[in-house]
């Protein structure tokens, strides 16, 4: 896993900070939290996505989470 796959993610305005967390059947499961201005605006775990590694885990709960911040943007535009 690269060091960038851990960081967090600025993303139009907001920051997500990927959290994946490993199931019992030994699988990952998307996790993340959105910031914004230093403000939690949501939180998610365990989603029904689950992974065989935590690295493909970080990239599908980051890219969960930028889609979650394109319908935040678009109901304040």
């Amino acid at each position: 896993m690269s060091d960038q796959t851990k960081q967090n993610v600025e993303y139009r305005g907001y920051v997500i900070v990927p959290k994946p967390v490993q199931g019992h059947d030994d699988l990952w499961h998307d996790g993340y939290q959105i910031l914004k201005a230093g403000a939690s605006v949501s939180c998610r775990t365990n989603t029904e996505s689950a992974h065989n590694s935590v690295d493909t885990a970080y990239d599908s709960s980051v890219e969960f989470a930028k889609i979650e911040v394109d319908n935040l943007v678009a109901l304040t535009e």
